[in-house]
């Protein structure tokens, strides 16, 4: 028994140095049995530790419960699971009348709001229209022509005119006047005609002599402003030219055109228009501020017209005239508003001839304004001689305390009178 349990401890200590963690040793039954008997291994008890240990607690762990839809709903059956599932349709339903008038509505809003606009068609512009139109009239009727025109039913008939932009009328010749309207198109302006009759028929039936001429109506082909465009127009010159031609009319507006520059030089010039009042005809109207400028612009309108005459199918022919009538008046522009508000207003000075009388005038109560101020001077002077001294006021008082006296110095002696000289008696 010795030598066997010798060789067993031999065979644990061999097998023990091939496992990281032997088991601890046990004892074995009878080596020499056949059968082997289990041996228990008994978990080491741990030691206790010198600082105690908090007991810790553990958490509840929440189960679930099943909702009630859950518990309700039933297990489907043998028959139902076995049955095949409904195919899920992925064409769309076709929208209603409605739904597409409301999805073109949005669909033009979008394209409206967020698209490129195409660009809009240019509106065709106004061409502004003339009518000259020449009416004869009766000696002296002019300035009752212009009274005529200051009456309130004149101005009511001439804002029921369509299209109506503006008139002047020009004096010229002998016994007879020249309108100039201007409308804002050609279709307006055929209005024109029956406004200029219902006018004359109206207001002036007793100024006139005989029916207006055929009037010249046509648009503006070219225009040049003065040096006096600002000013008011008093001088008129109307020149009637015919063309060769189309050609030649063009020619004779370039010709025109490049002579601006002298035109632009003429003192006293408000400006120069040219309407064109036939294919091959045309109308000029150059207005100036009195009639000594255009009387001196004369030889440059003459030069001009020599240059042309290749283009003329004739001599032009001319008048020459004053401005009586204008409607709308000019309205002065706002530098000549705010110059005349911020310049001082100056008296104007009296008529030669009253200019010594006005001097007397105003000398006698400027002489006699002066003699009262010295009078009332001299009596002030009195009045204040005559009034005893104010008395000394209390700081006076306490100053000449405070100071010291001083000795007043001793009178000068008057200087003994020399005596004169007794006269000697003559021998």
């Amino acid at each position: 028994p010795g030598t066997c349990d010798s060789a067993g401890r031999a065979l644990i200590r061999s097998a023990a140095l091939f496992q990281p963690s032997p088991p601890p040793p046990q004892a074995m039954g009878n080596c020499g049995s056949k059968k082997a008997e289990k041996t228990v291994v008994e978990p080491e008890e741990p030691k206790p530790s010198a600082v105690p240990e908090e007991p810790v607690e553990e958490e509840p762990v929440a189960t679930e419960k099943p909702s009630p839809e859950a518990e309700a709903e039933p297990a489907p059956t043998e028959e139902e699971a076995e049955a095949p599932e409904a195919e899920v349709s992925t064409v769309a339903e076709l929208p209603t009348e409605e739904e597409k008038n409301i999805f073109a509505k949005v669909g033009d809003f979008v394209k409206n709001a967020f698209s490129a606009r195409e660009e809009e068609a240019p509106k065709e512009e106004k061409v502004e229209v003339s009518r000259l139109t020449k009416i004869p009239v009766k000696e002296g009727a002019v300035p009752d022509m212009v009274a005529a025109t200051e009456k309130d039913e004149f101005k009511a008939l001439v804002k029921t005119f369509v299209g109506f932009v503006g008139v002047k009328m020009y004096a010229v010749g002998d016994g007879h006047v020249v309108t100039h309207s201007r409308w804002e198109d050609e279709a307006a302006a055929e209005g024109g005609k029956a406004a200029l009759g219902g006018v004359l028929k109206t207001f002036m039936a007793e100024l006139v002599a005989g029916p207006p001429e055929e009037a010249l109506v046509g648009p503006e082909m070219w225009a040049v402003d003065g040096p006096a465009a600002s000013e008011p127009p008093v001088a008129v010159r109307l020149t009637t030219i015919g063309f060769k031609g189309e050609e030649a009319r063009e020619a004779a507006l370039a010709l025109l055109r490049s002579k601006e520059g002298a035109f632009k030089e003429l003192g006293g010039l408000v400006g120069v228009s040219s309407y064109q009042t036939g294919p091959t005809e045309a109308l000029v109207v150059a207005s100036y501020t009195s009639r000594e400028a255009l009387e001196a612009a004369a030889p440059v309108a003459k030069e001009v017209l020599g240059d042309a005459m290749e283009h003329f199918s004739g001599v032009p022919a001319q008048e020459t005239g004053t401005v009586e009538y204008i409607w709308p008046a000019k309205e002065p522009s706002w530098i000549e508003k705010v110059s005349a508000y911020l310049s001082p207003t100056k008296k104007a000075p009296p008529p030669p001839a009253e200019e010594e009388e006005a001097g007397e005038a105003e000398a006698e109560p400027e002489a006699e304004a002066a003699e009262a101020a010295e009078e009332e001077g001299a009596e002030a002077a009195e009045e204040e001689a005559d009034k005893p001294p104010p008395p000394p006021s209390l700081f006076e008082k306490v100053a000449a305390a405070l100071s010291p006296r001083k000795e007043k110095p001793p009178a000068a002696e008057a200087p003994a009178a020399e005596e004169a000289p007794a006269a000697e008696a003559p021998a």
